[in-house]
């Protein structure tokens, strides 16, 4: 009789990849009420989707580059969002106003639970924290406190009556240049009706999904659903004449990620890219901190970096350095 570790036997699931996914919009409810607003941004995402998917033939030699687009519905923190079949028809209408292709429509909230899955919990028990020089074990762990820092907080010491005043001592960065630039990141915050997830947590679930390296036992996570599987159409109807909705009438209802695009090239992606607002600067540099310090399944990651390297792609080591941005304020 022999035996073997149960992991040895899992497989890891294997998917066609994009070269390269934009991001090329993160819709709030207020931004419904401008709708000017949104389509200069999604105007100014155009440009951006056509100028980097150029930029990205040169490198790849001018060979046709394999580019997704995606856009994320914020439907977590906002629950008055219009029903699934208006908010996506507004959203539609207006990217082919200004020229912008849309493949993948997605849910914030898909981001925290996939189905019967919680994801946002998986991607927090994947956090390994880097150990500050002289920690002395005061700080709870991170699975703990709900918090994440890059650095050393500045200590809090209990004050002594008739002692003298303590010295202030100033946060510090672990990986600093010259200067520190401490931050501390708030992963989530416990309601009775349970944990609260944290914009930048839920962000950074984001962007694993879209470079592919999330697992659940060596499935995939977060394959997008067509639109027939939605809403699938009767034989000889044509539900957009009809009046029939092709939708289901509420967000929690929708699939985590929908492809509007049949042609669309595949949803993950070796690289990412997120043109946002400017607003959105200091929630993606908690980001990129939450992305450094996730370690994701190992046979994900090989098998997304072989996949690369077949088609003469060379990957960054740390997935952080795979995620680039376009900050973009008021034109």
């Amino acid at each position: 009789m022999s035996y073997s570790e149960s992991s040895a036997k899992q497989r890891t699931e294997r998917f066609g990849m994009s070269h390269l996914s934009i991001e090329v919009g993160h819709l709030y409810a207020d931004d419904l009420a401008r709708p000017e607003t949104l389509r200069s941004e999604m105007a100014s995402a155009a440009a951006w989707v056509d100028g980097t998917t150029a930029a990205l033939s040169k490198r790849l030699g001018g060979k046709k580059p394999r580019v997704s687009t995606c856009y994320l519905v914020d439907d977590y923190f906002h629950q008055g969002l219009p029903a699934p079949e208006k908010l996506i028809a507004v959203v539609e209408e207006a990217a082919a106003d200004v020229g912008l292709r849309i493949d993948y429509l997605a849910r914030e909230s898909g981001c925290a639970m996939m189905g019967q899955l919680d994801l946002a919990e998986l991607v927090a028990g994947r956090i390994v924290s880097e150990p500050a020089p002289g920690t002395n074990g005061s700080r709870p762990p991170v699975n703990q406190s709900g918090w994440l820092c890059n650095g050393v907080r500045t200590p809090q010491t209990p004050r002594v009556a008739m002692s003298r005043p303590d010295k202030w001592v100033p946060p510090s960065q672990n990986a600093r240049r010259e200067h520190s630039v401490f931050l501390d990141v708030e992963l989530w915050n416990d309601t009775p009706e349970g944990k609260l997830w944290s914009c930048p947590m839920l962000a950074a679930v984001w962007q694993l999904l879209r470079l592919g390296v999330l697992r659940d036992q060596g499935r995939r996570i977060g394959v997008p659903a067509s639109r027939s599987s939605v809403a699938p159409v009767e034989h000889g109807h044509d539900p957009e004449s009809e009046g029939v909705a092709r939708y289901p009438d509420t967000w929690k209802d929708m699939p985590a990620i929908l492809q509007l695009n049949q042609k669309a090239a595949p949803f993950p992606a070796y690289r990412t890219v997120s043109v946002l607002s400017v607003d959105f600067l200091e929630v993606e540099h908690a980001v990129r901190l939450i992305c450094s310090c996730v370690s994701p399944d190992h046979g994900a990651t090989q098998a997304v970096r072989k996949a690369a390297e077949r088609e003469g792609m060379e990957l960054p080591e740390e997935l952080v350095d795979r995620l680039s941005y376009i900050f973009q304020g008021p034109l």
